[in-house]
């Protein structure tokens, strides 16, 4: 949800008139109150501070630094028209673990026959939401013409499609090591983020027998596996367990709301979107170099 900001729309600005305060200091502690306020009542909810810079002289800066200390996301409104080259750094280079959500309000309406095309083939549209990618974000934001968006995708499929394919955070577990270790198996897991952005929040990764017999989790650290990057993680088993069949499965924690997550790899889930795995017997030929 967007936090209220002041000026226009919200958004942090009036533009070119003045604000109405007597001085920055009131203008400041009064828009960094409306900010602690709307963090302290949405104490669920994942909150989004625009990265507008201060051109209005209220605060925006001061506003940012805390929202971002209390675990808020970032976004902008814009994405081809941002005038300040500062929000891109800043919304580029934020925190791993925070989120972003991008839109833009110039080429909301996808209308086929109005998109212009420029000699490499990309049309005005795809120029200007492929920028999410070089932000890392985790969301694009589409407005309400829902038979413009599919008669769009119909007509230029390959912009969304590489969104879907790299926008935000896909996690998989792309190896899987059963190792020898304390006269029992240890499980070591490396996962992989495909996606453009880091986890916004902590995954936590469960793994359980087939039966629901034994059951552990834990937690990477906020933000892991950052976008394009893996990070591992070990479970040591009880004695005895070789053999049977695995199943790991993930969640992401927000503010304390915990989220089911799909695993993004190619082979097929569980039900409950885990996916499998056998154990070795200790006797098992198989093993390479014997541990």
């Amino acid at each position: 949800m967007d936090m209220m900001m002041y000026g226009f729309w919200g958004e942090g600005h009036t533009s070119n008139l003045p604000n109405p305060f007597s001085d920055y200091m009131t203008a400041m502690n009064t828009t960094l109150g409306m900010t602690r306020y709307q963090v302290e009542t949405w104490n669920k909810t994942p909150l989004l501070m625009n990265t507008q810079p201060d051109i209005s002289k209220t605060g925006n800066d001061e506003c940012r630094d805390y929202a971002i200390r209390e675990g808020c996301w970032l976004r902008s409104d814009s994405i081809t028209r941002i005038e300040e080259p500062i929000q891109v750094d800043q919304l580029a280079n934020r925190p791993p673990w925070l989120a972003v959500a991008m839109e833009t309000g110039a080429y909301r309406h996808y209308k086929p026959e109005e998109a212009q095309v420029d000699e490499s083939g990309i049309n005005s549209y795809e120029n200007s939401f492929l920028h999410v990618l070089d932000l890392g974000a985790n969301y694009w934001s589409l407005w309400t013409e829902a038979d413009n968006l599919r008669k769009y995708h119909e007509t230029w499929p390959e912009g969304f499609t590489t969104l879907q394919r790299r926008m935000g955070y896909r996690v998989r577990p792309s190896w899987i090591w059963q190792r020898k270790r304390y006269d029992t198996s240890e499980i070591i897991l490396c996962l992989t983020n495909d996606g453009v952005a880091g986890v916004p929040g902590i995954l936590r990764i469960t793994l359980e027998s087939s039966d629901k017999s034994y059951r552990q989790s834990g937690c990477l650290d906020a933000g892991h596996p950052y976008g394009g990057k893996i990070r591992q993680c070990a479970f040591q088993l009880p004695k005895g367990m070789e053999g049977q069949k695995l199943n790991v499965r993930a969640e992401i924690e927000v503010k304390g709301i915990v989220r089911h997550v799909t695993w993004a790899c190619a082979q097929p889930l569980n039900e409950d979107g885990s996916i499998s795995f056998q154990l070795k017997n200790f006797e098992d030929p198989g093993w390479r170099k014997g541990v």
